[in-house]
């Protein structure tokens, strides 16, 4: 389910099913060197994490990426958005990042660091294998740590 206004209804409805989050971490770099990169970091992760949805429908909550400046405290991030996931009740939350700065944070779990594919430039047909073999590397991660004794 995506974080928008029509599936909300259906998660509060099914919200015991929904046991996971995906939260895309999103470093936004305007400088004239970082703004290419971190754009096409954000469309790289957006296409990814749509196909995580697509593939976990009824499983997962799929949120908007969580955006922040270089310079933002990530661990104050980390126990911010750990705090407000415990609250709410997922036993599991993924988050996505191509910020290799996020696997030093102790705090998070299921970090899954992915070095950004640059695919603005590729035709749709290539475009979509590619995602689709980044969606096989990533599909063990999720359910390894579904199927991990509580």
């Amino acid at each position: 389910m995506y974080f928008v206004g029509k599936d909300m209804d259906q998660y509060i409805q099914q919200k015991e099913y929904v046991d996971t989050a995906i939260v895309p971490l999103l470093e936004v770099d305007l400088s004239a060197e970082g703004i290419k990169r971190s754009a096409g970091a954000s469309e790289y992760l957006q296409s990814l994490t749509a196909l995580l949805e697509k593939q976990f429908k009824g499983r997962i909550l799929l949120l908007p990426p969580i955006s922040y400046a270089k310079k933002a405290n990530r661990e104050r991030i980390a126990d911010e958005l750990s705090e407000e996931f415990k609250s709410a009740g997922f036993k599991h939350v993924f988050y996505l990042t191509t910020d290799v700065a996020w696997r030093t944070i102790e705090s998070l779990e299921n970090v899954l660091w992915l070095p950004a594919i640059p695919i603005e430039h590729m035709d749709q047909k290539f475009r979509n294998s590619v995602m689709e073999d980044q969606l096989r590397q990533v599909l063990p991660l999720f359910t390894k740590e579904w199927t991990k004794p509580s």
